[in-house]
């Protein structure tokens, strides 16, 4: 795996008290949401973790230092599980049958079959009049 830019760079009192409020907000909303929406109790427990997010990320953000960091290489972690998640479903759900079903029907978009009589492999264009240059687009 490569090393990660969250990992080498710190972040500034910008960036952490961004995240806290970020943080403080998503957790805050875990919170309340059954309360306000399904008239249950409190989740008492994600208030208390929003809270604290949103207190320190405004009033002593640099202390969010470390949570940001860990933060950063679980993103970073994950991010790389799915990408390649992602890729091999995009590789192997489409483009893989459609290269199988083209070859069924003897298509070959590319042109990569060997031909023993051919001299050369190299497709001949027509020559382009000498002003399309003066108006190319």
């Amino acid at each position: 795996m490569t090393s990660c830019s969250a990992q080498k760079k710190t972040a500034d009192a910008t960036q952490l008290r961004s995240f806290g409020l970020l943080m403080g907000g998503v957790f805050l909303l875990i919170g309340f949401w059954p309360l306000v929406i399904h008239d249950q109790p409190l989740r008492l427990w994600a208030a208390a973790i929003g809270g604290i997010f949103a207190i320190l990320g405004l009033v002593w953000p640099i202390s969010l230092r470390e949570p940001h960091r860990i933060w950063m290489v679980i993103g970073e972690k994950l991010g790389w599980i799915n990408s390649r998640i992602i890729l091999g479903i995009m590789f192997f759900g489409i483009f893989t049958p459609v290269a199988l079903f083209m070859s069924l029907l003897g298509k070959s978009p590319l042109q990569l079959r060997y031909d023993a009589k051919a001299e050369t492999y190299r497709v001949l264009k027509e020559p382009r009049d000498p002003k399309h240059v003066l108006k190319p687009f």
